[in-house]
């Protein structure tokens, strides 16, 4: 019953979403001006009110960000291993590496964490959505470090000139800013006037429905065209190779609890939709990466639910 709670509510709205941009009631246009409301203000204003909320950073935050780094850096080596047998020109193999690491941890992550923990008293489900955040950061500049690495260098183009675009590109990051700015408050035992913690609460609150509407309004824009088989070998390395890795890690780290579900959480999210705009970027393979990330996010039903049924 905990599963269904917690995944129906999603998938729901991620069909709604689906369903409004095939029916044209929510235009490409607009839905391109929504992703940028929840990327550039909801989402911020969500993560930094629940990292502003934490009494203390958690110690054990540095192990669980040591896990899922180590979790991305071996299924990307995997994703190399599986292009080099499917024998992709480099464009294709850079899309199937970083459609097989980046996941969509903001727009699929965040709200299934945010259901998971919603039985939780009140302070303990703050304490582990914003250890969760804590995590998320990192990653996500893990992701695009990454990503420019594996993508430039599966052509033969990187270089130190990569470098400023790579800082530039994490620097104005609103949600790795917004955690970072978050994280002051605990480091120096600040509050929040209550009214812009009302404020952006309330604010925050939109992100949840907001993103998973626009995470089933993208696949409407996708397709399953191209290498039929990089697109599988790609999806089900990200749904469910980087979760059995990240669950091999936690293990061995006796890592359990809530903590192994945020772990295995977001390592179950499917493709990133970045991961096609990086790749347009950059010269690699467009259908590849769009096609990762519509398969990935069909199969991400079962491979989150895998995750919590194992946390």
């Amino acid at each position: 019953m905990f599963l269904v709670e917690t995944l129906a509510p999603i998938l729901l709205l991620i069909a709604l979403g689906s369903a409004l941009a095939h029916l044209r009631f929510l235009g490409r246009g607009f839905m391109d001006d929504l992703n940028k409301l929840v990327f550039w203000v909801a989402l911020p204003a969500l993560i930094f009110v629940s990292v502003a909320a934490i009494e203390k950073p958690a110690p054990r935050v540095g192990l669980l960000i040591a896990i899922t780094f180590g979790a991305t850096l071996g299924v990307a080596a995997l994703a190399w291993l599986t292009g080099r047998l499917l024998r992709l020109p480099p464009p294709a193999n850079g899309s199937l590496i970083q459609a097989a690491f980046r996941g969509n941890l903001a727009y699929v992550g965040i709200p299934v964490l945010t259901y998971a923990f919603a039985a939780l008293p009140a302070a303990q489900r703050e304490e582990e959505l914003g250890l969760a955040l804590l995590v998320m950061t990192p990653l996500m500049a893990l992701y695009n470090v990454l990503a420019v690495v594996v993508l430039e260098g599966s052509q033969h183009h990187l270089s130190l000139r990569a470098l400023p675009a790579i800082l530039r590109g994490i620097a104005t990051n609103p949600l790795i800013l917004a955690s970072l700015a978050g994280l002051l408050f605990p480091i120096f035992s600040w509050h929040l006037p209550l009214i812009a913690h009302r404020t952006l609460e309330t604010l925050g609150a939109a992100a949840v429905p907001v993103s998973l509407l626009c995470i089933g309004g993208s696949l409407a824009f996708v397709s399953l065209r191209g290498r039929k088989a990089a697109i599988v070998a790609a999806a089900a390395l990200k749904v469910f190779a980087k979760p059995a890795l990240a669950l091999v890690l936690c293990r061995l780290a006796g890592v359990t609890g809530p903590d192994l579900r945020i772990v295995l959480v977001l390592a179950a999210c499917p493709t990133a939709v970045a991961s096609f705009i990086m790749a347009s970027k950059l010269g690699a393979d467009e259908s590849l990466a769009s096609g990762a990330i519509a398969l990935s996010t069909v199969l991400a039903a079962a491979s989150l639910a895998l995750a919590l049924a194992l946390s």
